[in-house]
C-alpha cells in the first residue's frame, strides 16, 4: 500500500513538473507562429516591390542596384524566417509529444536556442524593406516628394530601432535569475526520502 502511495506520489510530482514545462514550450511556440506570420506578410511586400515596380528609363544603375539588392535581402532573410519558425514549431512539437523521457525540457531548450537567429532574420527583413523603399522612392519621385518619403521612411527605421533598444533594456533580466526547472526533471526528483535509511546515513 505504502509502495503504491509512493509510486502514485511520483508520478503526480512529474506530471506537475512537465505540465509547467509545457507552459515555457507553448510561450515558444505562440512566439514563433507569430513572427512567422508576420514574415510571410513582409515577404508578400517584397515579392511584389521585385515584380510590380516599373522603374523609368535612364535611372541610375547605382539606385537600380540598391533597389533590388535591398529588396531580394528582404525577400531571403523573411523567407528564412518562415522556414525557420516552421521547422522549429513542428520538429519542436513533434520531440515534446512524441519523444522519449525528458523531451520536453530537450524541446524547450532547442527552441529557446534558436529564438535569436529568428529574430534576427526577421529584423534584417524588416530593415532591408526600409531601405528598399527609400531606393523606390529615389527612382519614381521627384525631388520633394523623394526627400520628404526618404525622411518618413528614415525616421520610422530610426524610431524602430530606438524602440527595440529601450525596449530590450526595460525587459532584459540575467540568464543566472531564470527560473529552472532541470531539478525537476532529475531521476531523484520527487524522490520520498527513507527514513531509516536517511537517519543511518547521518
Amino acid at each position: 500500500m505504502l509502495a503504491a502511495d509512493k509510486l502514485l506520489l511520483q508520478s503526480n510530482f512529474k506530471r506537475n513538473a512537465v505540465e509547467l514545462k509545457e507552459k515555457e514550450f507553448r510561450l515558444h511556440h505562440d512566439n514563433f507562429s507569430s513572427v512567422g506570420t508576420q514574415a510571410s506578410v513582409l515577404a508578400g511586400f517584397a515579392v511584389a516591390a521585385l515584380v510590380e515596380l516599373d522603374i523609368p528609363v535612364g535611372t541610375s544603375r547605382i539606385l537600380q542596384f540598391s533597389y533590388f539588392f535591398s529588396v531580394c535581402v528582404s525577400l531571403a532573410a523573411n523567407l528564412q524566417c518562415v522556414a525557420c519558425t516552421t521547422c522549429v514549431t513542428v520538429w519542436g512539437s513533434s520531440l515534446a509529444l512524441r519523444g522519449p523521457d525528458g523531451a520536453v525540457l530537450k524541446a524547450v531548450e532547442q527552441m529557446y536556442l534558436e529564438r535569436g537567429r529568428i529574430f534576427c532574420l526577421f529584423a534584417i527583413g524588416v530593415i532591408a524593406i526600409h531601405f528598399a523603399a527609400m531606393c523606390a522612392a529615389a527612382m519614381i519621385m521627384q525631388f520633394e516628394a523623394m526627400l520628404a518619403s526618404n525622411f518618413a521612411v528614415a525616421y520610422s527605421l530610426f524610431t524602430l530601432v530606438q524602440y527595440c533598444q529601450r525596449l530590450s533594456a526595460r525587459m532584459h533580466y540575467d540568464e543566472r535569475d531564470t527560473v529552472n526547472f532541470d531539478d525537476l526533471f532529475t531521476p531523484n526528483a520527487g524522490r520520498v526520502p527513507d527514513t531509516d535509511k536517511d537517519v543511518e546515513a547521518s
